[in-house]
């Protein structure tokens, strides 16, 4: 009973601190600790704010995960590891045949959500607006608030959870089911957002908490999220 305990404490600290951290992200997104004037948009100086300070929180997720798992937290990082066995999960149609890694489930999975993101972004941002995009800065921006905001969330809502779960041999069902609750649960109201959106986000979070367990790298998880934000971020500059 007492090992017991004391496998499911460090899990449940985490999952406070990425709880609490849930509404900090709100927060931050009208008020970053940082208030930065680079450029002449304030659409951009309030993002790369935001961005920064996100980073920031990122950073102390990291700290705080080390603390609770140490080292071997850490090697789920690591962005050189891209394949690995894939756990089949009938339920949503991940039946792996005998030589099907991870390799060719990251890239496919990788295509799909992006192209399902993109129609959910077109009807609930795009659709019946007048869009532009600048080319100088703002793609070059959209490519670097899409990396820096992947990988902060991708600390906070998925490494966190499978960086203890995987260093305390726990079900790996409880880092995936921990990132779709929280990781959808934060995105009502964001972009997507609503109830689609909560669908989707949780979908995500679940399914790159699974990459990462099943990997051991950060790399599918980094990518897809990566191409979501993209196009999100284009969606986004372009009204």
């Amino acid at each position: 009973m007492n090992k017991k305990r004391s496998t499911l404490i460090p899990i449940l600290l985490v999952t406070i601190v990425v709880v609490a951290c849930a509404p900090l992200l709100l927060w931050f997104r009208s008020r970053p600790l940082l208030q930065l004037k680079v450029f002449e948009s304030d659409v951009y100086n309030l993002e790369m704010s935001y961005q920064i300070t996100v980073l920031l929180l990122a950073v102390i997720v990291i700290g705080i995960v080390y603390g609770l798992a140490g080292k071997g937290g850490l090697r789920y990082l690591d962005l050189k590891k891209r394949d690995g066995k894939i756990r089949s999960e009938p339920w949503i149609g991940i039946k792996p045949k005998e030589t099907e890694t991870w390799k060719h489930l990251g890239l496919n999975f990788a295509v799909i959500i992006t192209l399902v993101t993109a129609v959910v972004i077109y009807f609930q941002v795009v659709h019946g607006e007048t869009v532009r995009l600048e080319l100088y800065p703002g793609v070059i921006l959209i490519l670097v608030f899409a990396l820096m905001n992947a990988f902060s969330e991708e600390i906070i809502f998925r490494f966190s959870f499978v960086a203890v779960v995987g260093n305390y041999g726990l079900s790996p069902y409880i880092a995936q089911g921990l990132a779709a609750a929280i990781f959808g649960a934060v995105h009502y109201f964001g972009h997507p957002g609503g109830i689609p959106g909560v669908f989707m986000a949780a979908f995500i979070g679940w399914f790159l908490a699974k990459s990462m367990l099943e990997t051991r790298g950060f790399f599918w998880a980094l990518a897809i999220h990566f191409l979501q934000d993209v196009l999100i971020f284009s969606a986004l500059f372009m009204k």
